[in-house]
C-alpha cells in the first residue's frame, strides 16, 4: 500500500468501531472517554470530502464553458442519492420490520409513529423534540444532518462567486458555536437543541475550509496547518476538562466542539499523508481496511443489530445471561450481526448501484 490516502479508510475504521462499542456497551459500564469525538470525525470528514469534491467539480464544469449549475446540480444528487439513499432507506425498513422500540418514551415503536421524520431525513428535529435517543434509531439524527448538508451545499459552493466562497464558508462555520451559545433561546420549542442542524454547521464549514485551503494550494505537510490542528486539540482538552471538573469555563463551552473540529482536521490531513512508524501500519492493516470501506454501511446498521440478534438470539436474554458475561457474550453477536447486514447491503445494494453511479459521474 501507499501508506497515504488509503490510512483514511484505517481512521474510518477505528471511528466506527469506537462508535459502535459506544452504542453497544450496556449502561452500566463506565464511559471516561468522550466517544462522541468519532462521530464529529465523520462529519469534519464530510465537509472536508464533499467541499473538494464539489470544488473540483466546478473546476471541470468551468473549463468547458457553458451554463452547467442545474443539470451538475441534478446529477450530484442524484450520485449522492444512489450511494447514500438506497442502502438508507434498507437500514429503515428493516428497522420499520423488527419495531425498532423506544423504550424510554413508552411508546412500542417510535421508528412507525416518527416515520415522516426519518424518511424524509428531518429524525435530529425528532429527537430534539423527543429530548431523548430512541432506541435502534438514534443514530439517524447524523444521517439526516448530513443529508441536509448535502442539499444546502452545492448552492454554497458553485452558485456563489469564488471571492465570496471564504468569507461564506466562516459565515456558516459560526452559525455553530453561536447557537449553541444560545443554546436555552431554543428550550421553549426543542428539548434537546443541540441535535439541530445549525448546531453542527462548524463541523461541515470547517472540513470545508481545509478543502478550500488545499483547493488553493495548502499543502496538508504544512506547519502552519499542523500548528492550528495542536492548538485546537489543546483548546478542546482544556473546555472539556475543566467542564468535567467543574472548573470556570469563561463562556468558551460554545467554542469547544469548534476546536475538536480544527483538531479532526489535523488527523483528516495525516490521514491523506500518512502516519510513520506502527500507527500507519496498523491503519493500513487490510481487515481494518475493509471496515474502513464499509464504515457507512456498519454505521447504519450497528444500532439496529442488536435488536436483529434480539430476535434471532432471544435465549441470551434468558435471565442466566442476566449478568457481566452475559453483557459480554452479546457484543460480538451484535458485531456478527452488524457485519452481515452490513455485507449484505454492500453486495445487493451498493455494488449494484455503483456502476449507475459512474455512468452518471461519466457524463
Amino acid at each position: 500500500m501507499s501508506g497515504r490516502a488509503t490510512q483514511l479508510d484505517g481512521l474510518r475504521a477505528v471511528a466506527m468501531i469506537a462508535i459502535s462499542w459506544d452504542h453497544w456497551c450496556p449502561p452500566t459500564w463506565p464511559r471516561i472517554f468522550p466517544f462522541e469525538v468519532f462521530l464529529f470525525f465523520f462529519l469534519v470528514l464530510t465537509g472536508y470530502l464533499i467541499t473538494g469534491s464539489l470544488l473540483r467539480e466546478r473546476d471541470r464544469k468551468e473549463a468547458r464553458g457553458g451554463p452547467w449549475k442545474w443539470e451538475g446540480l441534478k446529477s450530484y444528487q442524484i450520485r449522492r442519492g444512489l450511494r447514500i439513499l438506497a442502502p438508507y432507506y434498507a437500514a429503515l425498513a428493516l428497522a420499520l420490520l423488527i419495531q425498532a422500540p423506544d423504550a424510554w418514551m413508552g411508546r412500542a415503536a417510535d421508528s412507525w409513529q416518527g416515520f415522516p421524520w426519518y424518511f424524509f431525513h428531518l429524525s435530529n428535529f425528532h429527537i430534539a423534540k423527543l429530548g431523548d435517543w430512541p432506541g435502534g434509531t438514534n443514530h439517524f439524527w447524523s444521517l439526516a444532518i448530513q443529508q441536509q448538508f448535502y442539499l444546502i451545499w452545492p448552492f454554497v459552493i458553485w452558485f456563489l462567486p469564488r471571492k465570496c466562497l471564504l468569507p461564506a464558508i466562516l459565515i456558516f462555520s459560526a452559525i455553530g458555536p453561536i447557537s449553541r451559545h444560545y443554546h436555552d433561546l431554543f428550550l421553549p420549542w426543542f428539548a434537546w437543541p443541540q441535535t439541530l442542524t445549525w448546531f453542527t454547521f462548524d463541523y461541515f464549514g470547517i472540513g470545508g475550509l481545509l478543502a478550500l485551503a488545499v483547493h488553493r494550494g495548502v499543502s496538508l505537510e504544512s506547519p502552519v496547518l499542523r500548528g492550528l490542528a495542536v492548538a485546537g486539540l489543546a483548546g478542546y482538552v482544556v473546555i472539556f476538562g475543566s467542564h468535567a471538573l467543574g472548573w470556570p469555563t469563561y463562556g468558551l463551552r460554545a467554542l469547544q466542539q469548534t476546536f475538536l473540529a480544527i483538531a479532526l482536521c489535523g488527523f483528516i490531513a495525516a490521514g491523506f499523508v500518512g502516519f510513520r512508524g506502527p500507527l500507519g501500519r496498523f491503519l493500513e492493516n487490510g481487515r481494518l481496511q475493509r471496515i474502513g470501506q464499509v464504515s457507512y454501511g456498519i454505521y447504519l446498521f450497528h444500532n439496529i443489530a442488536p435488536l436483529v440478534a434480539g430476535k434471532i438470539f432471544w435465549f441470551l436474554w434468558f435471565g442466566c445471561f442476566d449478568n457481566i458475561y452475559g453483557e459480554i457474550i452479546r457484543i460480538p453477536v451484535y458485531a456478527a450481526v452488524t457485519w452481515a447486514l452490513t455485507m449484505a447491503s454492500w453486495r445487493w445494494i451498493e455494488t449494484p448501484l455503483q456502476e449507475v453511479r459512474a455512468k452518471i459521474g461519466s457524463r
